[in-house]
């Protein structure tokens, strides 16, 4: 009897991973797989490229959505000062574009500006959408940086 609860269970969860989301995340009538964010931050009181504003190393950004509720990914920026964060398939359900943000807390090790705020924002804006044979994936990269209060 033990056995055929176990292959019932079995069978539900095949079936349940070749489905597909039916309240995922819908970007121009394309049912979306995966999120990856893209940007770049400086060394600066905005995070943005100001003159010979050194590339951000080493600082923690993380994507939040719904105010600050929901963080749903992170990402170190490189000696370049860039960073890719990537929403998982499942995460993709509680990203909401027009909800959602870049935020970094400053200041790090490699950069001793200090924001009024303590930590600098971005919006993210839809770069494309990249369909391969297994999923769609959406490309965002952020906006401006500012300094602000969340």
């Amino acid at each position: 009897m033990k056995t055929s609860h176990t292959a019932f269970l079995i069978s539900i969860l095949l079936l349940a991973s070749f489905s597909s989301l039916t309240h995922g995340l819908l970007l121009n009538g394309l049912q979306i797989g995966a999120v990856r964010v893209n940007g770049v931050l400086f060394c600066s009181l905005d995070g943005n490229l100001r003159g010979n504003s050194p590339p951000l190393s080493g600082a923690i950004v993380q994507l939040s959505c719904a105010g600050s509720q929901t963080n749903l990914g992170q990402a170190l920026t490189n000696p370049a000062g860039a960073f890719v964060v990537l929403v998982r398939i499942l995460d993709t359900i509680l990203f909401d574009p027009s909800s959602c943000f870049v935020r970094v807390n400053l200041p790090v090790a490699t950069c001793s500006v200090f924001p009024p705020d303590g930590a600098l924002t971005a919006s993210i804006n839809l770069v494309n959408i990249v369909q391969t044979a297994i999923l769609n994936i959406a490309n965002f990269t952020t906006g401006p940086f500012v300094s602000s209060v969340l």
